[in-house]
């Protein structure tokens, strides 16, 4: 019996948008959790943006988006803002394992296209997930010595 059979539009329409959610225990929101990444976080940079990435401690992976006023107005960084976390969510980065993100836009993501986005995020996780199974299987080797 499908539970929605006799629920009114409405109640459909807020079940169904939910799963399409950005939660916040999947962001960053905090500054110490921000400046943490000077510290002991590692890069990962193209000609758009950099992606920063440490060991994380919430059992699952989150995401911090920063895009400066260097990069457009209010409009353009909101816009690039939006694109990123649809690709975080799309793609399930957060499924990948336990590491946090710091996502920094550059100016010439301003003047790119939502598929160029995609393809330079593609291009940016692939060169992250390279380096994380190395990382990976180095950490078990070391401590079986």
């Amino acid at each position: 019996m499908d539970p929605f059979l006799n629920a009114p539009d409405s109640c459909y329409h807020i079940i169904l948008m939910k799963s399409f959610t950005f939660p916040k225990i999947a962001r960053i929101l905090k500054r110490y959790e921000f400046v943490e990444f000077y510290s002991f976080g590692k890069a990962v940079h193209s000609s758009g943006f950099v992606l920063v990435y440490k060991s994380g401690k919430s059992g699952r992976s989150r995401i911090g988006i920063t895009v400066s006023r260097k990069v457009g107005n209010a409009v353009v960084r909101n816009r690039i803002k939006r694109h990123i976390r649809e690709y975080y969510r799309l793609h399930s980065v957060s499924a990948q394992t336990d590491w946090d993100f710091h996502l920094i836009a550059k100016k010439p993501a301003s003047t790119l296209s939502f598929q160029q986005m995609l393809a330079m995020l593609d291009g940016l996780f692939d060169k992250f997930a390279k380096i994380a199974v190395v990382v990976q299987t180095a950490i078990p080797q070391s401590h079986h010595v």
